[in-house]
């Protein structure tokens, strides 16, 4: 849920988002939002004139991320996602399983950012961390 809070706050300080997608699971894993439950959630937010707290959704689209694991292989995800994603400007990864032990040195095509929590003490060590720090990481896609 801390994607929708981002989605919302970069309109506001001026940043420009072409068509902004929210990825969740199709089937329950650990406690993740499941791809249905997103899509009544985003709906219960908008309110009469179909803006998202205020802040016009015309530009969300929610997909089924084709993944039941708290984990995700970029290499196989929904064909809708897959579609969507394939001209993205920016992919934000987030959760300890998605961002930090799946992907975290993964290579995109564009700009990422990849932020999770560790929550479990073989990642922490191999990380170098401690348990329960925050990971944030952001490559930036170099043009010439």
């Amino acid at each position: 849920m801390g994607l929708i809070l981002f989605w919302e706050y970069c309109p506001l300080r001026g940043s420009c988002f072409g068509m902004v997608v929210l990825a969740a699971n199709d089937l329950p894993s650990i406690n993740d939002v499941t791809y249905p439950e997103l899509l009544e959630i985003i709906n219960k937010l908008k309110d009469e004139k179909g803006q998202l707290v205020g802040v016009d959704a015309s530009n969300l689209l929610v997909v089924n991320s084709g993944n039941d694991l708290p984990v995700i292989d970029l290499s196989s995800v929904s064909p809708d996602l897959a579609y969507v994603a394939s001209d993205a400007d920016l992919v934000v990864l987030e959760g300890m399983g998605r961002a930090i032990e799946t992907n975290l040195y993964a290579q995109m095509k564009c700009d990422s950012i990849k932020v999770g929590m560790v929550k479990h003490p073989e990642v922490a060590q191999f990380l170098g961390g401690r348990l329960y720090d925050c990971v944030f990481k952001y490559s930036e896609v170099v043009s010439y």
